[in-house]
């Protein structure tokens, strides 16, 4: 197996990732704009998306990959994650968002990813 490939591989599966991550979250504002969703509610919505998302992804590159599909998934949800907190960081120009949230965030995509590794 190439880097290409693996490269290849983890391209796709986090494009798919987002674009799940994408439609889950319209569907979040779309339900908090008709129902008026609590904050709490909320969060734990978005918190389902990650893990969803980077499951999704999980199972796709593990589809892929034939060895240690658990560590492509794991691989494939710190760079999730990562690319998430990039784009925070330019969208607020600080680091406050994710300091408060990143540890925790970081832990459920990879581990998401990694589940959806294994379960490839």
């Amino acid at each position: 197996m190439t880097r290409a490939y693996g490269l290849k591989a983890i391209l796709k599966a986090l494009i798919v990732s987002y674009i799940v991550t994408g439609i889950l979250l319209f569907g979040i504002a779309f339900s908090m704009y008709k129902l008026g969703l609590k904050e709490q509610t909320i969060n734990l919505m978005v918190t389902f998306v990650y893990l969803f998302a980077t499951g999704v992804g999980g199972i796709l590159i593990g589809k892929n990959m034939k060895h240690r599909k658990f560590l492509w998934g794991f691989l494939l949800g710190f760079i999730y994650v990562v690319i998430i907190f990039a784009a925070s960081f330019i969208a607020t120009g600080g680091m406050t968002a994710i300091l408060s949230n990143g540890l925790g965030t970081l832990l459920l995509c990879a581990g998401g990813g990694m589940l959806g590794g294994m379960l490839s």
